[in-house]
């Protein structure tokens, strides 16, 4: 599954404010809920399940980059949102920099391999050179998904 399928202009935040990261995982379901990608009904397990996540091991990658993502039960398909922090976010990454690009994945608890997949074509996505540099450069949203769409 190419990157583009991920990100459409409904679930790109260009500019995200939080203190830590389960504030910003708050933001980004909100956001979702706002947009009528997910039901209200579900911010509240989501948030506990990405939560639940963190507590194994974080998922911040190391060089200002984290993939939050979670299995919700009742959720009927994949979703995700890009979301970047121009300040940072303390996400406890195993380098200790500070979180400037999310990429969260919600997937179907009966989904696995979608959920495996997903997190390989993103990893692989941000680990190209460059693109971190041109997506924290990007002027606005539509600059982002223009990365998203022909990188």
């Amino acid at each position: 599954m190419p990157i583009s399928d991920l990100i459409h202009e409904n679930n790109i935040m260009a500019h995200l404010e939080a203190k830590d990261s389960s504030q910003a995982h708050m933001l980004m379901l909100q956001h979702l809920a706002d947009k009528g990608l997910i039901t209200k009904d579900l911010v509240a397990p989501s948030q506990k399940a990405l939560q639940a996540r963190e507590d194994k091991m974080t998922t911040a990658m190391g060089g200002g980059f984290a993939i939050p993502h979670a299995t919700i039960p009742k959720l009927d398909k994949l979703v995700t949102l890009f979301a970047r922090s121009p300040n940072g976010v303390d996400c406890k990454s195993m380098d200790a920099k500070p979180v400037k690009l999310f990429f969260l994945i919600l997937v179907p608890a009966e989904h696995a391999q979608t959920h495996l997949q997903t997190l390989a074509t993103v990893a692989k996505f941000f680990n190209r050179r460059g693109i971190k540099s041109k997506v924290l450069e990007a002027k606005g949203p539509a600059e982002i998904l223009s990365i998203f769409r022909s990188s």
